[in-house]
């Protein structure tokens, strides 16, 4: 949308309009100023709501289809259209017929009696959509969420509503970061590299209400044993075939970690508090062509579950009081 200033002939632009601040006193009357809007850009429509007002229809629409099968078929119709329908009417006005239009309540506030009174009528106005995108990375998953309408309440994992969630206040666009390392976000693991979630979309930052959404969210990671191959041509004359070629397959580690002794060398079945200890990591097939780089190294606390994290994202200890720097074997980088 725009607002033309026309005693400065000034435009500002927003991404904000009518509908994505329904329901807020943020769209206010000004001397002076036209408001314009654009109906014709795309909106996320794969996943939208819409809210049935009973005994009213509008009396003029922008389109009418006849034959239509269903609402549903209407209702489709309207998520589809070239400009942006806010609601549509289905058998009302003759059988098979339906309606759509760029209109809903919260563009009418300057129409007088746009609506014509029909006791069995209804009139089904778009709420809000939201298109629903995953990121998936090395170290998580994130779901990022866009919608037509300003956003206040929370995101978050079914299950932990407090613990793996994000607060939102007037968004139209958000996202959850769910690590598969973080216990509290309740990722699940499903075969070989298929990992699932279910995310809430809570339109109250307290309460459940009947608008809140349930989303199943997957990444599935390809970590099928691969085949690498190569061929040079070395250019050279003579007698001799100058091709080489190379197969590998390249099998995913199977990494040990082992609590021993400083030296490392004796791994210790028990301990008490104040006994010098080492973490061992390594590599059990001596000819893996994987090397080690450790990090995200956390301790979890027997009685509440609590985490101390030893290693940071970038290999180093957050407290060398606790825990000191990792090195690398002197004989063998496993």
């Amino acid at each position: 949308s725009a607002n033309y200033a026309n005693s400065t002939k000034q435009c500002e632009l927003s991404d904000m309009d009518r509908l994505t601040v329904a329901g807020s006193s943020a769209f206010q009357s000004a001397k002076g100023f036209d408001y314009l809007e654009n109906h014709c850009v795309d909106e996320p429509v794969k996943l939208c709501e819409f809210k049935k007002l009973s005994g009213r229809i509008l009396k003029t629409v922008d389109s009418v289809y006849q034959d239509v099968g269903s609402s549903e078929e209407c209702r489709e119709l309207c998520l589809n259209s070239p400009f942006r329908c806010h609601s549509y009417d289905y058998g009302d006005t003759g059988d098979m017929v339906c309606r759509l239009s760029h209109h809903s309540r919260a563009t009418l506030s300057d129409i007088q009696e746009p609506y014509l009174d029909v006791p069995e009528g209804s009139t089904y106005e778009l709420s809000s959509c939201y298109n629903v995108t995953i990121d998936c990375r090395a170290g998580d998953m994130v779901t990022r969420i866009q919608t037509s309408k300003l956003f206040y309440g929370k995101v978050y994992v079914k299950g932990s509503p407090n613990s793996c969630v994000q607060d939102v206040k007037g968004a139209l666009e958000f996202e959850l970061r769910m690590a598969y390392d973080d216990l509290e976000c309740n990722i699940r693991q499903q075969g070989l590299g298929r990992y699932l979630n279910d995310v809430v979309i809570q339109h109250h930052d307290t309460i459940v209400t009947s608008s809140d959404l349930g989303l199943a969210v997957t990444c599935q990671y390809d970590l099928t044993n691969k085949t690498v191959s190569n061929e040079v041509d070395l250019g050279v004359h003579g007698d001799i075939t100058p091709a080489l070629s190379e197969e590998v397959i390249v099998d995913s580690p199977n990494v040990a970690m082992k609590i021993t002794d400083r030296s490392g060398n004796e791994a210790i079945p028990s301990a008490e508090v104040g006994d010098p200890l080492a973490l061992k990591f390594e590599i059990l097939d001596p000819n893996s062509p994987y090397e080690i780089f450790v990090r995200e190294l956390v301790a979890m606390d027997g009685v509440d579950s609590s985490e101390i994290v030893l290693i940071d994202s970038d290999g180093c200890p957050t407290d060398h009081v606790i825990m000191g720097p990792l090195y690398k074997s002197a004989t063998t980088g496993k």
